[in-house]
């Protein structure tokens, strides 16, 4: 799970959250009706023959592996451009299919029957088959690689998967489930040549590695045997950087074309600047305030809904998001062709949290909330829940620490800073449910276990009402404070054609009609 331009924690092996569902896609279906930091690189010519420049965040311990088990959004931004999944999300977060062009399940929903796009090659010019595909999912279901993807393919036998031909493959489940297809939309979820990982990864996308150096600098050329639009230009240069002003920096003296990350501030600043514009992509990515319940008081609901309650959400969206947000519930998003779940928008009342409050035997409460400060708005709605909680005399403070401690001690931390990109499906198996990596709040609730199970085999015209009642569980009884959803912004200069905003909040994995101009 990392979305949108986000970092995604190690893998279960570190007890740390790992982003392994949907990509960072938002507003996909549940079952889809229809499937439709060092010096600048050399400037080439426009056009085709042209190279876009992007400015990303510094990491120091990526590579090319794309099931890697500890991938930032830098890793991420790349390998959209090396790698393909089965199917995918366009910008508006529709499935469509990727390297197949169907799928279809026996009568039990247990077994799945893929067939592939013909015609495709790797980008060093093998073909595509289906030894590739079987390949790639043995790889992620084998425990021994901790591959990102692994959690959402669980019940993926790995056993049952077998080539029926060169473009056929059968896919064995341990349990029933509907959602087959949504699965492979998954980022962590690509198909690479067979034997090809972790070593030397090949895969199918626009774009083939010319040169890569973890933590300074990616080179990426036009594969020009790609099956779909061939890329606009000829190469795409990732530049890493230690900050987001850094980037911002970089991008007002033409040092780069794009920054793949800014926080409101920044956006504010560069917009109009030295013929920047400012790309905004609004979707279901929100930051979090979660709660471990298994730490005291967090365990006792009362405490959960009193600070709810404390939450001023409109000065959070202007405080905190600069106004690039909207005002969330408390409940997850994702499922933007259902209507709203009944219950009232949650607004601030201070008296009513102090009654909570006083009723558990909290209202002295003191706690700190810990952030890495990573991204965009993590400090600033820490600091602005704290403000709100003193208003009834709770005390709160800000506790910043590195990457590396946030990461050390996942799902240990009594009051953090989170975050999530995800569709609904993918963001139940993967942070709601008991005993999952991303689960970092250890939140338990068998009624919304019982329901989760219901919706992974329930017809498309019943998954609604499941998501609704679910929705409702998490208002009630859930452990975390969502105030916004919150919009991806992406500073550009001018000259650049083609980008688009993104549901998902990754408007760079969409670069094959990108082109830059003088």
């Amino acid at each position: 799970m990392s979305r949108r331009p986000l970092r995604s924690r190690p893998a279960a092996a570190s007890g740390a959250r790992s982003f392994t569902l949907l990509g960072a896609a938002t507003g996909a279906a549940l079952t889809a009706a229809t499937l439709a930091g060092c010096a600048p690189a050399d400037r080439a010519g426009g056009g085709a023959s042209g190279t876009l420049r992007i400015a990303a965040a510094t990491d120091a311990g990526e590579s090319l592996n794309p099931y890697a088990s500890n991938q930032s959004p830098t890793q991420e931004l790349r390998s959209a451009q090396l790698y393909e999944g089965l199917t995918h999300l366009d910008p508006t977060g529709k499935l469509e299919w990727g390297l197949a062009t169907d799928m279809t399940p026996n009568a039990d929903f247990d077994e799945w029957t893929i067939k592939l796009r013909p015609g495709v090659r790797f980008t060093d010019g093998t073909e595509f088959t289906s030894a590739d595909v079987v390949a790639s999912i043995k790889y992620l279901r084998d425990p021994k690689h901790a591959a990102q993807g692994q959690a959402f393919i669980e019940r993926v036998d790995p056993d049952a998967v077998k080539a029926v031909d060169k473009l056929t493959v059968r896919v064995g489940l341990t349990k029933p489930f509907g959602p087959f297809k949504e699965i492979w939309a998954n980022v962590f979820l690509p198909m690479t040549k067979a034997g090809s990982v972790p070593g030397k990864p090949i895969g199918t996308g626009p774009f083939a590695v010319k040169s890569f150096t973890a933590g300074r600098q990616s080179r990426l050329e036009r594969f020009d045997g790609y099956w779909g639009t061939k890329p606009k230009v000829g190469t795409v240069d990732i530049i890493e950087y230690q900050s987001q002003q850094a980037q911002a920096n970089a991008l007002l003296s033409d040092q780069v074309d794009v920054a793949s990350g800014a926080t409101p501030t920044i956006a504010r600043t560069l917009g109009g600047r030295n013929g920047v514009k400012l790309l905004d992509s609004k979707g279901d990515f929100t930051l979090r305030i979660g709660f471990n319940t298994t730490v005291a008081p967090f365990d006792d609901v009362r405490v959960r809904q009193a600070l709810r309650l404390l939450v001023d959400r409109q000065q959070v969206v202007s405080n905190a998001f600069g106004g690039y947000a909207r005002v969330a519930n408390d409940h997850e998003g994702g499922t933007p062709r259902c209507p709203a779940p009944a219950v009232p928008q949650r607004t601030q009342d201070i008296e009513k949290a102090k009654r909570l409050l006083a009723d558990a035997g909290q209202s002295g409460l003191s706690f700190s909330i810990t952030t890495d400060g990573l991204l965009p708005g993590m400090q600033e709605l820490a600091q602005v829940f704290s403000e709100n909680a003193a208003k009834a005399g709770v005390k709160v403070k800000v506790n910043i620490v590195t990457v590396p401690e946030l990461l050390s001690k996942w799902g240990r931390w009594p009051v953090f800073i989170d975050f999530n990109t995800l569709p609904y499906l993918p963001t139940v198996i993967g942070t709601l449910l008991p005993e999952r990596v991303g689960n970092a709040t250890h939140w338990n609730n068998a009624a919304f276990a019982k329901l989760a199970g219901e919706l992974f085999t329930a017809p498309e015209s019943r998954q609604c009402s499941i998501m609704n009642r679910m929705h409702e569980i998490e208002y009630e009884q859930g452990a975390t404070v969502t105030p916004a959803f919150v919009n991806a912004l992406l500073p550009y200069q001018g000259k650049v054609r083609g980008l688009v905003p993104d549901v998902s909040g990754r408007p760079l994995s969409f670069l094959t009609n990108v082109t830059v101009g003088n």
